[in-house]
């Protein structure tokens, strides 16, 4: 299974949310962090408000932050929030598959999936940023 760019985006901007816990954090800084469009950015980051995990500030000082303290952001929830479809196959055309009867390939796709996707279940923003140390918060400390 792979995620989206834009579900891979969003847990970008979380995970610079984490790091950045005490600042409002704007898009600008994120993109020029990460190296990628600010344009793709805004999209995401819209969507994330919208979806309540995160709060942004307009204005001059505006930026935005984490919703909830990242401990309580399960990374499986964001991927299952930005995701339009987790399904692995597409089964709703019975007409173009000979098989269909007797085929168990969709439901070790689906428990392949239900495997995956309860190992990001089991794994925080906090989990993910744990070790502020590492090169990863070297890199995404914003120094204002």
């Amino acid at each position: 299974m792979q995620i989206t760019r834009r579900t891979d985006f969003a847990l970008r901007v979380l995970i610079y949310l984490a790091v950045n816990p005490d600042r409002l954090s704007r898009i600008s800084d994120i993109a020029e962090a990460y190296q990628i469009s600010r344009h793709h950015l805004v999209k995401v980051v819209h969507e994330l408000a919208g979806l309540g995990h995160i709060r942004t500030f307009r204005g001059k000082s505006g930026g935005m932050r984490l919703a909830r303290p990242a401990e309580e952001t399960r990374v499986g929830d964001v991927v299952r929030d930005m995701e339009e479809n987790l399904e692995i196959i597409n089964c709703s055309a019975p007409s173009l598959c000979v098989i269909l009867p007797d085929c168990r390939l969709k439901n070790v796709l689906n428990d392949a999936r239900d495997a995956f996707m309860d190992t990001l279940d089991r794994v925080t923003l906090a989990d993910l940023v744990r070790n502020r140390e590492s090169k990863l918060a070297g890199t995404l400390i914003t120094k204002r």
